[in-house]
């Protein structure tokens, strides 16, 4: 958990330094008033609960898929996702915006399919631990994905060159459908792999 945490606090950074994302600010509630939380302070706690605490529970339930008692409570906090991503209030500010295909970003994801393969073909006996893995973070990840689309949370936006200028092209359900997946696949499941891989082994 504090390798994932680290590295996903550097990640974050780096994406807010190359204005890659745009990281909306944050508050910490306490007493009935709200606390601004520091720039950097925040990329940190982002990394920690996007990068430790993610990890730690798609790894712990990928461990126990097949525990009827474990897959319960699995689902039971799924649940509990929907119904408070649900009553979440949707409106049209964006809070933060990334862009997918730079070079930096297809470079680093090239680099973690490559030495996840490695990894692999070196410890096979890992490998239906890893399975397991990925498919509780796919699947938790497709389900908070297709509920944050369609309450408005997420959306995406494709830009085509047409010169001299890059313009918005027209919102198609196949171009989002392609992003949402190579996100979930690559920048979700092979992210996730790459810390058992780095911190695991």
């Amino acid at each position: 958990m504090i390798g994932s945490s680290g590295v996903w606090s550097i990640i974050e950074l780096f994406l807010y330094l190359s204005n890659t994302r745009n990281i909306k600010p944050m508050y910490i509630l306490f007493s009935e008033k709200q606390i601004h939380i520091p720039k950097y302070l925040g990329i940190c706690l982002q990394g920690i609960q996007e990068g430790g605490v993610v990890s730690t529970f798609g790894l712990y339930f990928g461990d126990r898929i097949f525990n009827y008692n474990y897959l319960l409570v699995y689902h039971l906090f799924l649940f509990y996702m929907v119904v408070n991503m649900s009553y979440k209030q949707t409106n049209n500010k964006i809070l933060s915006k990334r862009q997918i295909n730079t070079k930096s970003s297809l470079l680093l994801m090239s680099s973690c399919v490559v030495y996840n393969g490695v990894s692999l073909y070196k410890y096979p006996e890992h490998f239906y631990r890893e399975a397991r893995l990925c498919a509780s973070m796919i699947y938790i990840s497709s389900i908070w994905t297709i509920v944050s689309y369609y309450k408005g949370f997420r959306k995406v936006e494709v830009h085509e060159y047409e010169k001299p200028i890059y313009i918005v092209k027209k919102n198609i359900n196949l171009d989002t459908f392609y992003v949402f997946c190579y996100d979930i696949l690559f920048e979700i499941c092979i992210a996730y792999l790459t810390f058992y891989n780095l911190f695991v082994l």
